[in-house]
């Protein structure tokens, strides 16, 4: 099924099952946040390659998010808005259809495969999470407002460990892109170990 939807490339992965503070301002986007709102609010994104998030001219990527307008507010700029979105299903880039007023595109829905995921998997994923917030803590990072407060479903669960991993945004890109909730966590683990290793070595020093 394709779905033709308006666009708000970032330079950053958003997974669905998070939610997405937006600082909108740039006039295309203000234009796209009004459309939206007037109808089923929701927008999609996916990772710029090349370029900026301003002024237009971008090359982007072909995976993304839908995203659902969940709040706006004023903020104190007077062409400034404060949007939080719910991100909910993953998507694939058909082709892209206009950049006036604002990118759309052609878009499918990417379900996850039904992969099965061990419970031991899942707790060695939020271990690894926990490893390198505390790793960091000791580096100096203030991790105190992060929660490692999980889902139970694992493939929500998948998601979430994914977007709690600091990692740059290609890595992200390449677990928004697993094809299941335990081919991510595989691959988030893989990730951690590097990051761990990165920040202990960081304190050894």
């Amino acid at each position: 099924m394709t779905i033709r939807m308006p666009m708000f490339p970032l330079q950053s992965v958003v997974f669905p099952h998070t939610a997405l503070p937006l600082r909108v301002f740039e006039a295309r986007y203000q234009h796209l946040i009004d459309d939206v709102s007037a109808g089923d609010r929701t927008f999609g994104t996916v990772l710029i390659e090349k370029g900026s998030e301003v002024g237009g001219g971008d090359e982007r990527f072909d995976v993304g998010t839908a995203l659902r307008i969940a709040s706006i507010s004023r903020l104190p700029e007077s062409d400034h808005r404060r949007v939080i979105a719910a991100a909910v299903w993953r998507l694939r880039i058909s082709r892209w259809v206009a950049e006036e007023p604002y990118p759309m595109a052609d878009v499918e829905p990417w379900p996850d495969e039904p992969e099965d995921v061990p419970p031991a998997l899942l707790d060695e994923a939020e271990s690894a999470i926990r490893r390198v917030l505390a790793l960091a803590s000791e580096l100096g990072a203030d991790t105190s407002a992060i929660r490692v407060d999980l889902a139970t479903d694992p493939l929500t669960a998948s998601y979430q460990i994914a977007a709690l991993a600091p990692v740059d945004p290609l890595d992200a890109l390449a677990l928004l892109s697993s094809s299941g909730p335990a081919s991510r966590l595989l691959l988030c683990l893989e990730l951690l170990d590097g990051v761990a290793d990165s920040l202990r070595d960081r304190l050894g020093g």
